[in-house]
């Protein structure tokens, strides 16, 4: 064996020994502690008097032009947002147009207006209490139009574009006339739906 591992198994030999030490030593017994006994008190110690402050009473701050600014500027943003929704898928959907006709004639979306409508005229005479309940209602009237109308957009843009019809002759032209006859129509493909 060569010296250096000799000097290595020794350090390794004496760095176990020093934790066997350290594991297997007696633990150190710790003294007691003797308490003397206290003397009982004879006269009973004064009692704290402590005086209560008085409470502290917020001062009354009339916070219904507050509250009434904020549903105002709610509901107004409500119908600018409408608009503004409403204007945008105009510029940006060529088939927005034909989805809100479509919608026009469809009895639920023109219950949904009718009640948007109903609650806009009531605004005027309703209280703070009620103001609140028609913007939360006026909302979700909008977000679920707002997604009737895309919905029916993406199922305009998922139907395929028919092809312009070609006219074709049947028969001999001398026995009918000229009269032009269309041709059937294959049926469409399905719709395809990306996931």
């Amino acid at each position: 064996m060569s010296r250096s591992t000799i000097i290595f198994g020794l350090l390794i030999m004496c760095g176990a020994a020093y934790l066997a030490s350290k594991i297997f030593a007696p633990l150190p017994v710790a003294k007691p502690v003797v308490r003397a006994p206290a003397t009982p008190r004879t006269v009973p110690a004064p009692q704290a008097v402590r005086s209560r402050p008085a409470p502290v009473v917020a001062p009354v701050v009339n916070r219904e032009p507050e509250v009434r600014t904020a549903l105002e500027t709610r509901f107004s943003e409500l119908r600018e947002e409408g608009r503004v929704i409403r204007d945008t898928l105009m510029k940006s959907e060529p088939k927005a147009n034909q989805a809100y006709d479509n919608l026009g004639k469809n009895p639920e979306y023109q219950a949904l207006v009718a009640r948007r409508r109903l609650l806009e005229g009531t605004w005027g005479q309703a209280s703070e209490a009620e103001k609140q309940s028609i913007v939360n209602e006026v909302n979700a009237i909008r977000q679920q139009t707002v997604g009737m109308v895309l919905m029916e957009i993406s199922r305009l843009n998922s139907q395929p574009v028919a092809p312009p019809q070609q006219l074709q002759l049947t028969g001999s032209s001398s026995s009918r006339g000229n009269t032009p006859q269309a041709a059937p129509q294959p049926a469409p493909p399905p719709p395809i739906i990306y996931m």
